[in-house]
């Protein structure tokens, strides 16, 4: 709406001189008794400078108050050809005053306040002027236009000014529209994973490890029964039927993984992550994995696998790297995600952290594990998380 009402003014401040030009033009015609060449000249040269304020001032907008030269010589050269009409006809002096709104259309900065100066020249030129009583009404005009000037460009600094602030508002309001949409999904996800986990977990530790037992329990005796009859096949049956359903089980509860490490193991899933990540940003990325991987607890490889993820992800979004490295390490007591990349870095001082980073710490501390972060403004940034190894249940 602002912006509208802006561009409104600017196009009535650059018509303006028509409709004055064309008055004194009419009144030129009408009240002067010069022959009929002479008005034919005076029309030409109106019609002049008619067309060189359109090609300076109606037909590049752009260059008002930025190309200092442009404006420079559409200035005098408008003045000059006001000088010459109203020295060719006294009704041109209707048209004096659009030299001094001109100089604050056109002119930048302090050059405008010379340009309301020089807008007096007409005034002086005129036959018959009274020069000592001339000086001393544009004594009083000069200061009083130019303060008319100088509050309107107050203005117009201060709807400029509140447009960008509302431009900047609007924008915050939307990206924090954006960060709570994102928090809701990841509290999503992660509830969602939390949630799988324990139904994981209960079966696990319930049906899983009852059918394990009831197996057991089958196995013994069908040993134990007699090698003919027909207890020894029953007790086969429900063996097998054990058997199966804890095939069965165990299956739900590797369903119940989350995402990529379904069906696949921790390194396996990380690479996914890098190669899917590097076609997405066109950044160079290395994983690396050292030392003896072996099967870890879901939640641990929940963990890892999400830390890749997030780091990534802010490196793709955030770092403006132009290379990526991830090491995936498995130690004796510890498995260590290290990712570091040669982007622009922050300062890790500084309080404000994202919700991912957050959440990141908060997941790793729920498994006595640790984020650390190193980086420097233009130095790039090193993630390091660490958690503890607990291997799978067998």
């Amino acid at each position: 709406m602002e912006e509208r009402l802006e561009r409104r003014w600017n196009r009535a401040w650059a018509l303006a001189p028509y409709g004055l030009l064309g008055l004194a033009t009419v009144l030129s015609l009408v009240f002067d008794t010069t022959t009929w060449p002479d008005q034919l000249v005076t029309m030409a040269i109106a019609a002049g400078l008619a067309c060189w304020h359109w090609w300076f001032i109606v037909a590049h907008p752009q260059w008002w108050e930025r190309h200092t030269l442009a404006m420079t010589v559409f200035f005098a050269g408008f003045l000059a050809g006001t000088v010459v009409l109203v020295l060719r006809s006294d009704s041109f002096q209707l048209f004096v005053p659009m030299c001094y709104v001109l100089a604050f259309v056109a002119l930048p900065g302090r050059l405008a306040y010379a340009g309301v100066a020089l807008a007096n020249v007409p005034w002086l030129v005129l036959p018959g002027t009274d020069l000592r009583q001339t000086l001393f009404n544009l004594a009083m005009v000069t200061p009083l236009a130019a303060l008319i000037g100088w509050a309107i460009r107050g203005m117009e600094r201060e709807a400029i000014r509140r447009r960008e602030a509302n431009s900047r508002l609007v924008a915050m309001a939307a990206e924090n529209a954006d960060l709570h949409a994102e928090l809701l999904a990841r509290a999503k996800e992660t509830g969602t994973a939390e949630e799988r986990a324990r139904i994981a977990r209960e079966i696990h530790d319930t049906v899983a490890q009852g059918l394990t037992g009831i197996v057991t329990q089958l196995e013994v005796a069908e040993e134990l029964a007699p090698a003919e009859g027909a207890l020894r096949g029953r007790i086969g049956t429900a063996r097998q039927l054990a058997r199966s359903s804890l095939v069965e089980v165990r299956r739900s509860i590797e369903a119940l993984r989350p995402g990529p490490l379904h069906d696949a193991r921790l390194g396996a899933a990380v690479a996914t992550a890098v190669a899917t990540w590097r076609e997405q940003y066109g950044i160079p990325a290395t994983f690396v994995t050292t030392g003896t991987p072996q099967p870890m607890h879901s939640e641990i490889e929940v963990t890892v696998l999400r830390a890749a993820q997030e780091t990534l992800s802010n490196v793709g979004r955030h770092a403006k790297a132009g290379r990526v490295d991830i090491t995936l390490s498995y130690m004796d007591e510890v498995i260590v995600l290290d990712v570091r990349d040669d982007g622009t870095g922050f300062d890790t001082r500084s309080p404000s952290t994202g919700f991912g980073l957050t959440a990141l710490r908060e997941r790793a501390r729920l498994l006595s594990g640790s984020v650390e972060i190193e980086s420097a403004e233009g130095a790039g940034t090193a993630v390091s998380v660490s958690v503890p190894v607990i291997e799978a249940a067998r």
